[in-house]
């Protein structure tokens, strides 16, 4: 796959040598990549799963077409993250997972980037399901998650201690094997 690509963001595969210089440092991941880098990325969250994705990819490299960076056209820089966990290929299944650092925010980036992603999901036929979660307290997220054609699924709200989680999912129409 590579490259996904909208009006105004790529879409680029996360590959093993990138997620290796990212764990380095951003200057290398600027040098590997040949993309500039917001210095607020990856956000710590994504920044602590880093060496869990290493592993994974270490053992599977097929698993990096399921993660992408974000990368601004028009300043040619990287701004957030964009992608799946599980094992589609075993389950049919897929959680996505999203981030744009705080400059960026609240510029419809995540919404323009969730479109393009998941009309590619959906021309995958491993992929039976598509969701993703959010924490109730995040209205940015809900929204790009409502504008993107999510449905939420109010029995699946879990409380954590950091507050509760909804499950959102995408309709595909598509049977269940």
């Amino acid at each position: 796959m590579g490259k996904i690509e909208t009006k105004r963001l790529l879409l680029l595969e996360y590959n093993l040598d990138w997620i290796k210089a990212t764990i380095a440092g951003i200057d290398e991941l600027e040098r590997v990549s040949g993309y500039a880098v917001s210095r607020e990325w990856p956000g710590i969250d994504f920044f602590f799963y880093l060496p869990y994705i290493l592993e994974n990819v270490k053992k599977e490299p097929e698993m990096t077409k399921w993660t992408h960076l974000i990368v601004l056209k028009e300043e040619n820089k990287v701004i957030g993250e964009i992608g799946g966990q599980g094992k589609p290929e075993e389950t049919g299944e897929i959680e996505l997972g999203y981030s744009i650092v705080p400059a960026y925010q609240n510029n419809g980036y995540i919404t323009e980037a969730l479109a393009e992603l998941i009309m590619w999901l959906k021309a995958q036929p491993e992929i039976k399901r598509i969701f993703a979660r959010s924490f109730e307290n995040n209205p940015y997220s809900i929204q790009a998650l409502r504008k993107s054609g999510f449905i939420y699924q109010p029995d699946q709200d879990k409380i954590e201690s950091r507050g509760k989680i909804v499950l959102w999912e995408y309709p595909i129409n598509r049977g269940k094997s």
